[in-house]
């Protein structure tokens, strides 16, 4: 993907986007997935580097992530709620909004079918069957990408309080309930988190380490190092036990190999 189209596409989703403003303004959850999207797109770019991509798929990765999230619009606008579970699988929305806007006119054929594939997918439990190489490397981009930023978004939005403010961000679960044991075990035992059993803050925590340990790329390791995340979650969690804090010492040690 050339540098050109690159900055079509950047205006294409601002001007998508500009159309749920009301009175020139963004609602806060909206605001708060287009401030997500623009880290998103950076950090996607920033891993590709480092990992020494050529040009155009450093550009891919940065489109990729400008429209990774495109659903949480409409998504939000109809149902108030960015739960999948409780209104509409946003990978697959956003693969339909980006087809139905025509979002990605002028782009190349193949660098439209790799784009559409990050947005689908980004969001499932586990990659589908059948991917090509270019793909993969694609979608396992975008999904370091968004989780890293997910990791700042969890911690800014606690020490700022905008957590009680608009407790969506966190699909209103239990802020201040203690971890879920079924939760801490799948961890403990290296398992894929199940959302299902989610209750509290604290088993959020828990499955953004069992993130961290599923990462695609060093880079995005490293970079969980450099923001110091494992600290700053620490620093305000409301729930702190002795079993929680030994998930985070795991996890600390894995990182430190990276």
């Amino acid at each position: 993907m050339t540098t050109e189209i690159l900055v079509l596409l950047a205006e294409r989703f601002r001007t998508y986007v500009d159309r749920f403003r009301v009175d020139g303004a963004l609602h806060p959850m909206h605001q708060l997935k287009l401030e997500h999207t623009i880290r998103v797109a950076a950090d996607a770019r920033a891993i590709a580097g480092r990992e020494g991509w050529p040009e155009r798929e450093v550009n891919l990765a940065e489109a990729v992530g400008l429209f990774h999230d495109v659903a949480r619009f409409p998504q939000f606008k109809k149902y108030r709620s960015f739960s999948d579970a409780e209104t509409i699988d946003h990978g697959d929305l956003g693969v339909r909004t980006v087809k139905t806007e025509d979002l990605l006119a002028g782009v190349p054929d193949e660098a439209r079918e790799l784009i559409c594939c990050a947005v689908q997918y980004h969001n499932k439990l586990d990659l589908p069957p059948g991917l090509t190489a270019l793909e993969e490397k694609l979608l396992r981009l975008i999904r370091d990408a968004d989780r890293l930023d997910i990791f700042f978004i969890c911690w800014d939005s606690i020490q700022t309080g905008h957590i009680h403010d608009h407790p969506e961000i966190i699909m209103n679960i239990d802020f201040n309930g203690p971890p879920t044991p079924a939760v801490l075990e799948q961890f403990e035992r290296g398992e894929k988190i199940d959302y299902r059993n989610m209750k509290s803050m604290a088993d959020r925590f828990i499955l953004q380490l069992s993130w961290m340990h599923d990462m695609s790329y060093a880079p995005t390791k490293r970079l969980i190092r450099e923001r110091s995340i494992l600290e700053k979650f620490i620093d305000v969690m409301p729930v702190k036990t002795d079993r929680l804090l030994r998930c985070f010492g795991k996890t600390s040690e894995f990182l430190a190999k990276a």
